[in-house]
Formats: structure tokens, C-alpha cells, sequence
């Protein structure tokens, strides 16, 4: 019972450090950052192995005295402890026990060992303090701190920064300075001047400076990567709710100037399924979302490949809308042309399937001012086109069941496209939303035009 608690707990953890978008992809990339710098820490520690080894080999010939079998002892121990430190940060990532925190003890891990590897070696030697500087160990701390950048963690880096200070720092004072030996010719006088304190003070100065950059670098990328994941999540969001063709627009512009909304022309298709409440009262819920998904890939396809936009779909129907975001000459040509692919496609899809009775649909195009802009809140936003164009439109589409004819547009639409030759008049109608009639046509034509 305590294990299953246990695995309780460490699952509500992760759910906890997952519960966003943009925390879970901080979380994966913590992850592959210590993956990573676990394969530095192990090249780290065979690098300094084998530096260790040439430099004891060679110190052989002008220090006879000094005890090689330690040092290289200590430079063993020392690719042991890191090795030991990269395998560990391996299995915490691959078993996925890995948390934040354990990045500050990983990192406290790196500083005690090059620490204690600088300490043993100085010791060894019979060197100073001072002498730190010379030991092949103290290039890891530079190493470490960059690779540290991985994690686009500002703290854990300034923590890693402080740890290594104070390591070097404690190696220091520990042995102490000492220039026995070295100072009794020029060149020993020049050496000892570059091992005082001095310029002890000036590269702690730089290595303090290289943490602090790094970790500032890795606060401003982090800031980008969030504001990023940020406007891609809000992209993501209005694209749920907005035409494809839309969301773009949206995303690159204020939310508010889109609100406001604006007038120009434009033209609306309608497009309905006749007949489809007694149809799909004959078909069980599965076979019923089947039917519907094809009708509104078929619309879909024949929109797009005639430069529509489809504001929505409304049950077995479909508003489409030509002109936007910008109105264009050949707006009213592309939507005959997008309603003759909607008809083209039922009736191969008709002859696919077999439908009995077959598919019929209708269409109702016009033309004319229109409102079009977001509505809703933070919450729930939509786009919309409104105005006498859109209810003119569906009063067409309705009015191809009386006329019995699939496709029917106003006379706006038709002189616009200038298709007079493949239009015949059907007669007049009260559709205007102030009493006025407006002039319908039938689509005579046998093939989309172009």
C-alpha cells in the first residue's frame, strides 16, 4: 500500500509540472538537457583521466620524488565520480524520476568533485593553493557552466556558478599560497606576480561574469520561448473557433481592431442537403456522423480550391463566404464556380455510394455590402458575417425548393461574373430585407467555369 502511495505522489507531481502546454515543453527540454549534459559530464571525466595520466607521466621527469601511483589514483577517482554523476542524471531522465530540484543537487555534484579533484591533485604535487590554475581540472568548471545553458534555468546556472566558486575558492584556502622555489630569478618573479592574489581576484571576477552572462542568456531565451509558446497556444485557440484562412490574420493583428468589424462588399453562398431530416431519420447516430463529415469534405474541398471561406457549417448546410479579408473582382465567379464543384462532387458522390433517393442539394448566391468581424469574449470568440447580403442569400437558397432548381443566384451576381449566356431568368422576389425584389436566375451551364 505505501509503494502504491508512492506512485500516487510522484504522479500528481508530474501532472502538477505538466498542467500547461508551455510547462510540459519546459519539463521535456529540462529533461534533454540533463540527458545531454550527463554525456559531458562522462567525456568530462575521461578527458581529465587521460590529462591527468600524460601530465603525471610527464612530471615524472623533472620531479622524481613525486608520488605517481596517487595521482593518477586521483585522477581515477575523479572520471569515476563523474561517470558516476552522468550515469545517475541518465537514469533519473530514462526511469522519469527526474524533478527541478535535483538539477541543484547535480550541479552542487559537479562543483565538489572538481573541487576535491583540484585539492587532491595541488595536495599531491606539494603545491600551493595558488597553483590551482594549472591543473588541467579547473577547465571543467568553464565546460560546465556553458553546457549548464541547456537548461534554460537562470537559477540552477547562478547556483552552479556559486557552487564552483566556492569550490575553487575552498581549494585555495585550503593548501594556501605558496611560491617557495620560484621566486628566486626574473622569470620566477614574473610567475609569481600572475599566482598572487591579485589576479586570483581578476579570474574569480571572470568566471563570476561568465555564469552571470550565461544565466542571462538563459533567461531571455526562456522569456522568447515562452512568449512564443504563448502566441502559438492563442493561434491555436482562435484557429478551434476562426476559419483557417482567418486565424492568421487574427493572430497577427489586434483582437480588438477585429471586433470592431468591417463593411465592404462581398458575396455569400448557401449551400443545404434537401430533404435531409426524413433522410437522416433512416440512419443510426455512426452512420449518420459518417454522412455528414463527407458532405462537409466535399464543400470543404470545392471552397478551397475556388478561394472561399467557409464561415460555418450549420447542420447539413454550409455558409461560405467570397471577398475576404480583401474583396476581389472575381468574387462572384468564384462562388458559381465553388458552387458548380459543390454539385459536381454530390453527383459523383451519388454515383458512388448509390444513394436512393440520391443526395440533392441547394444553393443561393448573392452579392452585396456585408458586416463581417469577431464576436464573443476571451472566452469564446467567432467569426460572423452579417448584414441584408447574408439574409438575401439564404432566402435564395430557400428559394431553390419552389423553383426546384439546385443552383440559383441573384442578378447582382450573375452580370458581376458576366455568365449572362449560361444564366436564365426565373422570375422576381420580395427578398430584400426593405421590400425590394431581386431578380433570380437558374444555372444553365454544364460545367463549372473557369
Amino acid at each position: 500500500m505505501r509503494k502504491f502511495q508512492g506512485a500516487n505522489r510522484l504522479d500528481r507531481q508530474r501532472s502538477e509540472l505538466t498542467s500547461t502546454p508551455v510547462e510540459s515543453a519546459f519539463w521535456e527540454s529540462e529533461n534533454e538537457a540533463e540527458y545531454t549534459i550527463g554525456w559531458v559530464r562522462i567525456t568530462v571525466g575521461l578527458a581529465l583521466f587521460a590529462s591527468g595520466f600524460l601530465v603525471s607521466s610527464e612530471a615524472a621527469d623533472f620531479a622524481p620524488g613525486l608520488n605517481l601511483t596517487q595521482l593518477r589514483v586521483t585522477a581515477l577517482t575523479t572520471v569515476a565520480a563523474f561517470l558516476g554523476l552522468g550515469v545517475t542524471s541518465f537514469l533519473l531522465v530514462i526511469s522519469r524520476q527526474f524533478r527541478p530540484w535535483m538539477a541543484f543537487a547535480l550541479v552542487t555534484g559537479d562543483a565538489a568533485i572538481v573541487g576535491a579533484s583540484l585539492y587532491f591533485a595541488l595536495k599531491d604535487t606539494g603545491l600551493g593553493g595558488n597553483w590551482v590554475v594549472i591543473i588541467p581540472t579547473i577547465w571543467a568548471v568553464p565546460l560546465l557552466l556553458s553546457v549548464g545553458a541547456l537548461r534554460y534555468r537562470p537559477l540552477v546556472q547562478l547556483w552552479a556558478t556559486s557552487a564552483a566558486m566556492i569550490a575553487v575558492v575552498s581549494v585555495v584556502a585550503g593548501l594556501g599560497f605558496s611560491l617557495e622555489g620560484i621566486a628566486d630569478s626574473t622569470e620566477g618573479q614574473s610567475v609569481s606576480r600572475l599566482l598572487s592574489l591579485p589576479p586570483y581576484i581578476m579570474r574569480a571576477v571572470m568566471l563570476l561574469l561568465m555564469g552571470l552572462v550565461t544565466a542571462l542568456a538563459m533567461a531571455r531565451s526562456r522569456r522568447l520561448l515562452i512568449r512564443i509558446a504563448r502566441e502559438t497556444a492563442k493561434r491555436a485557440n482562435l484557429a478551434r473557433f476562426l476559419p483557417a484562412e482567418i486565424a492568421p490574420l487574427v493572430g497577427e493583428n489586434d483582437v480588438a481592431t477585429w471586433r470592431q468589424g468591417r463593411r465592404q462588399q462581398g458575396t455569400i453562398l448557401f449551400v443545404d442537403i434537401r430533404g435531409f431530416t426524413a433522410y437522416a431519420e433512416k440512419l443510426d447516430p455512426a452512420r449518420l456522423s459518417v454522412f455528414i463529415s463527407s458532405f462537409r469534405r466535399r464543400v470543404m474541398r470545392a471552397t478551397e480550391a475556388s478561394g472561399g471561406v467557409i464561415d460555418k457549417f450549420i447542420g447539413d448546410g454550409a455558409l461560405i463566404v467570397f471577398g475576404i479579408p480583401e474583396p476581389r473582382v472575381d468574387d462572384c465567379a468564384r462562388a458559381i464556380a465553388c458552387a458548380c464543384r459543390i454539385l459536381a462532387l454530390v453527383d459523383q458522390w451519388n454515383a458512388k455510394r448509390g444513394f436512393n433517393p440520391p443526395i440533392r442539394v441547394g444553393i443561393g448566391i448573392h452579392s452585396g455590402e456585408m458586416y463581417y468581424g469577431l464576436v464573443g469574449d476571451e472566452h469564446r470568440l467567432e467569426f460572423t458575417v452579417l448584414g441584408d447580403t447574408v439574409n438575401v442569400a439564404a432566402k435564395i437558397e430557400q428559394a431553390t425548393k419552389r423553383f426546384d432548381a439546385p443552383l440559383l443566384a441573384s442578378e447582382a451576381v450573375v452580370m458581376q461574373a458576366g455568365q449572362q449566356n449560361a444564366w436564365v431568368a426565373v422570375g422576381q422576389e420580395p427578398l430584400g430585407g426593405r421590400g425590394e425584389h431581386v431578380a433570380l436566375f437558374a444555372f444553365a451551364g454544364t460545367k463549372p467555369p473557369e
